[in-house]
C-alpha cells in the first residue's frame, strides 16, 4: 500500500512538472507566434518582403504628390544577387548625384595615367564656375590653386558645386563626359550643365534615373569599371560623406557610402550600404512640387531605413543537399524491383525504395532505387518524435507515466482517435506515443512535440543519430504552418534507411549510443511499429509477425517505412512514392499498389532466399543460385513459397499469416498480388531451389 502510494505521489509530481513546463513553452511560442520577425527567414523570402514594402511606400508617395524610384542590387550573393525596381523610373532631375559619372570619368582617366591626382590647377577669380550653392569653396580667396584630389574630395562629402564645375572642365566638357557614360551603356543618365548655371533646352539639364546610378555604383563595388584602388578611392570619398539628411539620418555612417543630391523639387540619394556580408547599392530619387523638399528626404529615408532594416534579418542558410546514396550490387533483388519502379514512374508517380541487409546473411548489402532525393515527410517524419521521446524518457526528463492535459484548441484533425474525445482530456505521454505510431494520431503527434521541447529537440535527436539535416528534417508540426526554409518537413531515403537500420543495430546490442538510445528504448520504438495497425501499404502483403513499420501519406506522398523481420534475414525496407510534375492523380490510389508489389517482392525473395532448415551434425545452408528450369523440366520465372509445414523461420512467420485478422488472408491474397507484380507464386510439394542473395 505505502508502495503504491509512493508511486501514484511521484506520477503527479511528474505531471505538475511537465503542466508548468509546457504552460511555460505554451507562453513563449505566443511571443514568438506575435512576432514573426524573430524567425529566420529565406533569402528569397526577406528579399520578396523587401519589395513588398517599397512597393507600398512608393505607392504612398505617390497618393501625396511624390514621385518615387528606388533600385537596389544586392551586391554581396546573400539574396542571390537580386535587383529591384520600384516606383519610376523615367528620367529625373540629377541634382548632385550626377558628380558620380563625372568622378568615375575623372578616375578613369587617372588610371590611364592621363590624371593625377596631386595635379595642380587654378581658378581665377571671377570665373564663372565659382557658383553658389552646396559647398565651401566659393568662400575662399582666389585666384587659388588647388589639387585635383581636393576637389574631387570637396565635390563627393560637401558636394561642392565651385569644385564640380572647375572638374568637369578638366574632365573635357560635357561631350567627353556623355562619351564615357554611353561607354557604361546607359541611356538616361546625361551631363547637359554645370551646377547652378542655367538650363538650356533640350538638353541642357542633368538627367538619371535610380536604376542606371545603382547599375553606376555596382560597377564601382565590383571593380568593373576602374582598377581595384580607383574604385575603392571613389567609394572611401563617398564612405566621407558630411551631408546625412537622407540615407545618413537613418542608416549609421560606418554602414554607409553615398552621395546625396537636391534641387528645390528633387530629392536622391545613391550609395552601398556595407553590411558585412549583406551590401547592398540603393538609389532613391523622388521628384516633386516646390516646397516639398522635406517631406520627399523623408520618403527618401523611410526608403533605406526599410532597406537598412530588412538586411538585418536573420537568414537561414540554404538546406544542405541530399546525401546521393551508394547503392551495392545486388541484382538477385533489384532484377525483380526495377520493372515495378519503371512501372509507377509509367503512370506518373516517384518511388523511391531504400533495403539494407542488417543480418549479413546477404552480405551486408545495401540498394537504393528510383527516386531518392528529398521528399516531403507525411507521418513518416513522426518515428523522428518517437525517438526523441524515447531519448527522454531514458535520460529521465520524461516518463511514458507522466499525464498532460490536451485542450480543445490543440485537437487536430486527419488520423487518429483522440480528435473524437471529449475535451480537455488527460492522456499518457506512454499513450500518445502508442497511438502516434500505430494509428498515426496527430493530436497526439503534436501535443508530443511540445512535451518533448519543439521541433529544435526533434532535430537535437536526428543530428545526434548522424543523419544530415538535407536527409531528414522536423520543421513544424503536423498541419502547422511553413515558416522558412526550415519550417517545412523533408526526408530522404537515405535519411531514413539510417534511422530504421539505427533502431535495429541499437536494439541488437551490435550499435551502441547510450546518449541517443539504449537497447531498450530502440525495442520499445520497434515493438510500437511491429504493432502497426495501418495496413495500406507494406502492412498490406507482409505479415505483421515479420514487419515493423510506420505508414503516411496525405495529398503528395506516400510512404511506408520500416524493418522486414524474418529470423536472420533481417532488412530494413523502406518505400516512398510522389506524384511527377503534372500528376493530378490521388497518390495514395495510384501509388500504394506499386509499394504493396515491391513489398511482396522483396517478401518473396526473402522466403526463397531463406536458409535450409539445419541437420544433425550440420549447419543450416543457403539455397542454392536461381535456376531458370523448373523441376519438371518446363521453364519458370516464379518465386515459389515454402511450403507452411517447413520448419524455416521465414515459413513459420508466413504460417503465422491467417492470426492476423487485419492481414490480407494467407497465401491466396500474397499469390494473387504476386501475379500483379509478375513475379507469380508456384506451391509445390518440394521448394525449388532458389537464388541466395
Amino acid at each position: 500500500m505505502h508502495s503504491s502510494r509512493l508511486r501514484r505521489h511521484v506520477f503527479r509530481r511528474r505531471s505538475r512538472t511537465l503542466a508548468a513546463a509546457l504552460a511555460v513553452a505554451a507562453a513563449a511560442l505566443s511571443v514568438v507566434t506575435a512576432a514573426p520577425a524573430a524567425y529566420a527567414a529565406s533569402a528569397s523570402t526577406l528579399w520578396d518582403d523587401l519589395d513588398s514594402q517599397l512597393t507600398a511606400l512608393v505607392a504612398e508617395a505617390g497618393d501625396n504628390g511624390f514621385t518615387m524610384g528606388v533600385s537596389i542590387e544586392d551586391l554581396s550573393g546573400a539574396y542571390g544577387g537580386g535587383i529591384l525596381s520600384e516606383g519610376s523610373q523615367k528620367p529625373v532631375k540629377a541634382a548632385s548625384v550626377i558628380k558620380l559619372p563625372l568622378l568615375a570619368l575623372l578616375m578613369s582617366e587617372a588610371d590611364a595615367g592621363r590624371l593625377s591626382l596631386d595635379e595642380k590647377v587654378t581658378i581665377p577669380k571671377g570665373s564663372s564656375n565659382i557658383v553658389g550653392g552646396a559647398g565651401t569653396l566659393q568662400s575662399r580667396s582666389f585666384p587659388l590653386e588647388i589639387t585635383v584630389g581636393e576637389l574631387m574630395t570637396l565635390m563627393v562629402q560637401v558636394s561642392d558645386n565651385t569644385a564640380t564645375n572647375v572638374l568637369i572642365d578638366r574632365a573635357g566638357g560635357f561631350d567627353a563626359i556623355n562619351a564615357y557614360i554611353k561607354t557604361l551603356g546607359y541611356q538616361t543618365m546625361w551631363f547637359g550643365r554645370k551646377m547652378i548655371h542655367t538650363a538650356t533646352p533640350p538638353l541642357g539639364e542633368n538627367w538619371i534615373n535610380a536604376n542606371e546610378v545603382t547599375d553606376l555604383i555596382s560597377k564601382l563595388y565590383r571593380h568593373q569599371i576602374l582598377s581595384a584602388s580607383s574604385s575603392e578611392y571613389i567609394i572611401g570619398l563617398m564612405k566621407g560623406q558630411l551631408v546625412n539628411t537622407k540615407f545618413g539620418a537613418v542608416i549609421p555612417r560606418k554602414y554607409l557610402a553615398n552621395k546625396t543630391g537636391e534641387l528645390g523639387d528633387v530629392s536622391h540619394d545613391s550609395g552601398i550600404i556595407l553590411l558585412d556580408g549583406r551590401e547592398v547599392a540603393l538609389t532613391v530619387t523622388t521628384s516633386f512640387a516646390s516646397g516639398g523638399l522635406n517631406k520627399a528626404n523623408v520618403y527618401v529615408q523611410r526608403a533605406a531605413k526599410l532597406v537598412f532594416d530588412q538586411l538585418q534579418q536573420p537568414i537561414e542558410p540554404p538546406v544542405p543537399a541530399a546525401t546521393t546514396p551508394a547503392s551495392d550490387a545486388w541484382p538477385a533483388l533489384t532484377d525483380r524491383l526495377d520493372p515495378i519502379v519503371a512501372e509507377a514512374a509509367a503512370a506518373g508517380v516517384d518511388v523511391g525504395v531504400a533495403i539494407e541487409d542488417l543480418s549479413g546473411y546477404y552480405g551486408s548489402r545495401t540498394v537504393y532505387l528510383g527516386k531518392t532525393d528529398r521528399y516531403t515527410t507525411a507521418s513518416a517524419i513522426k518515428m523522428a518524435l518517437a525517438a526523441t521521446v524515447m531519448n527522454q524518457v531514458q535520460s529521465g526528463r520524461l516518463s511514458l507515466d507522466d499525464v498532460v492535459t490536451i485542450t480543445q484548441d490543440e485537437r487536430y484533425p486527419g488520423s487518429g482517435t483522440l480528435q473524437n474525445n471529449a475535451f480537455p482530456q488527460d492522456v499518457s505521454v506512454g499513450r500518445m506515443l502508442d497511438l502516434m505510431v500505430t494509428i498515426s494520431d496527430n493530436t497526439a503527434t503534436n501535443k508530443l512535440v511540445d512535451v518533448v521541447g519543439g521541433v529544435d529537440a526533434i532535430n537535437a535527436v536526428i543530428a545526434d543519430a548522424g543523419i544530415g539535416v538535407g536527409d531528414l528534417h522536423f520543421g513544424r508540426k503536423m498541419f502547422g504552418p511553413v515558416v522558412g526554409v526550415y519550417g517545412d518537413v523533408w526526408l530522404t531515403p537515405y535519411g531514413v534507411n539510417r534511422l530504421m537500420a539505427l533502431f535495429y543495430d541499437i536494439s541488437t546490442g551490435s550499435v551502441v549510443k547510450p546518449d541517443l538510445l539504449t537497447a531498450e528504448s530502440a525495442r520499445k520504438i520497434i515493438g510500437l511499429m511491429r504493432n502497426q495497425q495501418v495496413k495500406t501499404k507494406l502492412g498490406a502483403v507482409i505479415p505483421s509477425t515479420v514487419l515493423a513499420d510506420k505508414t503516411g501519406e496525405n495529398a503528395l506522398v506516400s510512404h511506408d517505412i520500416g524493418l522486414l523481420l524474418v529470423p536472420g534475414q533481417e532488412l530494413t525496407l523502406s518505400v516512398f512514392s510522389t506524384g511527377k510534375p503534372g500528376f493530378e492523380g490521388d497518390i495514395s490510389a495510384t501509388a500504394n499498389p506499386f509499394l504493396q508489389r515491391i513489398g511482396a517482392a522483396v517478401y518473396a525473395y526473402v522466403l526463397a532466399t531463406a536458409p535450409e532448415k539445419e541437420t544433425p551434425g550440420g549447419n543450416g545452408t543457403p539455397t542454392a543460385e536461381p535456376s531458370e528450369t523448373a523441376t519438371d523440366g518446363s521453364t519458370s520465372t516464379t518465386t515459389p513459397t515454402p511450403a507452411a509445414s517447413s520448419s524455416s523461420p521465414a515459413a513459420t512467420a508466413l504460417a503465422s499469416t491467417g492470426s492476423d485478422a487485419t492481414m490480407l488472408p494467407g497465401l491466396v491474397t500474397l499469390a494473387a498480388i504476386l501475379s500483379a507484380a509478375g513475379l507469380g507464386l508456384t506451391l509445390r510439394a518440394r521448394r525449388t531451389r532458389r537464388a541466395l542473395r
